[in-house]
């Protein structure tokens, strides 16, 4: 559905904004990203790919003031410190910008840090463990068959899941996703075949948050015997420095589970999720209501879990950082499993698909009126065979202009009296007409030759 919406929309020439957390479709729809943070707002040209760039090259640059500060601020304290003549009005003044650069170099390392942690995050790449020996069994399925009234979700499916796998659960809605979450979970039993389980606890984050208690405040849903610590991956830490990981602030703690958005509720679920100890996760569209700093966050605590880890998305970009290994819901009960990223999965599919309408429609329906065309028009227009008389002499005028702009680019004396700007605008203006007019001759031609063969 994705996919199909990414083709409608690059077809279409309005102008659209659009708020997503789907980095793939920033990446393919925008020609512009505005980010809004820390009470500001930034644009970046391009999609997602080129904002992260530009992220990284404005903390660099930030980086850069910082230190440039320090340098400065260095020697103004060294002023400060022999002291100053308290009566002389620029002298109070400069003690003023002293203590007004302190509050900036105090204030930049923390923002400058928290780009750079977020940009570390983004840019992680998926590295799996690709070791398989010794690892525990935690699920064997063999020949599974699953139906609910008439419909036919899971049959004759056979897997077993390791300790540290990393499944992606992924296909059109309805086709029996969750369903497989639950039988592994035994909530749902099996139609036939056999379901061995292995002796593990297990984590489960899902659409409706279960496990939240909406009378109960947040510093109550993870210190339910009172105290402020909490076990997160065998570490002892204080709720507050780890619900701060989760973009709580400390004075939102006291806030009942009930009044919170979704989005705060779901970071809130998979913060308690990973205060447990479970060897393996099972989670249900866990990116849903996240925002995009989230979602890195999570992407961070899964890859530290030691334990496997199957869940159910529709985000392209999670599943590809995310998965090792997919089981793909095809439809009529069949599911497939695959080691390929997400994305690589579709591309072949759709080029599948396109072969597969080649091989059953040779001609297509843009062959069809081509050669409907071709048929009808037996000789040239008078408009077409003025054109074919006058267009080469066009291409190379224009290709002269070209060679000239080009020569006068290459000397420093010509382009300074004219302008880089004005010279590169009128080059690309140049090869842009040069270009049209060559594609219009060459057409001319071509019918031309269709109309010799017949």
């Amino acid at each position: 559905m994705v996919a199909f919406l990414e083709e409608m929309l690059l077809k279409e020439k309005f102008t659209l904004v659009f708020i997503s957390h789907d980095r793939y479709f920033i990446n393919t729809i925008a020609t512009r990203t505005i980010e809004i943070d820390d009470f500001k707002i930034r644009s970046f040209q391009g999609g997602y790919e080129n904002y992260l760039t530009a992220k990284e090259q404005l903390m660099l640059g930030m980086q850069k003031q910082h230190d440039n500060l320090l340098k400065f601020l260095k020697g103004e304290e060294e002023w400060l410190r022999r002291g100053v003549k308290a009566r002389l009005k620029r002298n109070e003044g400069r003690k003023q910008r002293v203590f007004e650069l302190r509050e900036s170099a105090k204030k930049n390392p923390s923002l400058i840090h928290k780009m750079k942690l977020e940009l570390e995050r983004e840019k992680h790449n998926f590295n799996g463990d690709k070791s398989l020996n010794k690892q525990k069994m935690l699920f064997e399925l063999e020949h599974i068959c699953k139906t609910l009234g008439n419909k036919n979700l899971i049959k004759s499916f056979s897997a077993r899941i390791l300790q540290k796998d990393r499944i992606a659960i992924v296909g059109k809605n309805g086709a029996g996703k969750s369903t497989l979450l639950k039988m592994l979970m035994q909530q749902l039993p099996i139609d036939s075949g056999v379901l061995k389980v292995g002796d593990f606890k297990i984590g489960y984050f899902d659409q409706q948050r279960e496990m939240l208690d909406e009378n109960k405040n947040i510093l109550e849903t993870f210190c339910p015997q009172g105290g402020d610590r909490v076990d997160v991956c065998g570490k002892n830490m204080h709720v507050f420095g780890y619900l701060k990981n989760f973009l709580f602030p400390k004075d939102g703690l006291y806030k009942k589970i009930g009044i919170l958005s979704g989005g705060e509720k779901n970071r809130v679920a998979l913060a308690l999720l990973f205060t447990k100890k479970i060897e393996c996760l099972i989670m249900d569209e866990p990116t849903n209501d996240l925002d995009i700093p989230t979602i890195n966050i999570l992407e961070e605590y899964i890859k530290s879990f030691e334990g496997a880890v199957i869940f159910v998305s529709h985000d392209r970009y999670f599943v590809d950082k995310m998965a090792n290994k997919l089981y793909v819901f095809k439809g009529n009960g069949i599911i497939e499993e695959s080691y390929q990223t997400y994305s690589e999965y579709l591309d072949i599919e759709k080029e599948i698909k396109e072969l597969e309408n080649i091989t059953q429609n040779p001609d297509s329906d843009d062959d069809k009126k081509q050669k409907n065309k071709e048929q009808k028009s037996v000789k040239l227009s008078y408009k077409e065979q003025k054109a074919y008389e006058s267009l080469p002499q066009q291409i190379e005028s224009i290709e002269d202009e070209i060679a000239q702009i080009k020569q006068c680019l290459g000397n420093p004396e010509c382009y300074q009296k004219i302008g880089l700007l004005e010279l590169s605008q009128k080059l690309t203006q140049k090869e842009k007409e040069v270009d049209m007019l060559i594609d219009e001759l060459l057409e001319i031609e071509e019918k031309i030759e269709n109309i010799n063969k017949n």
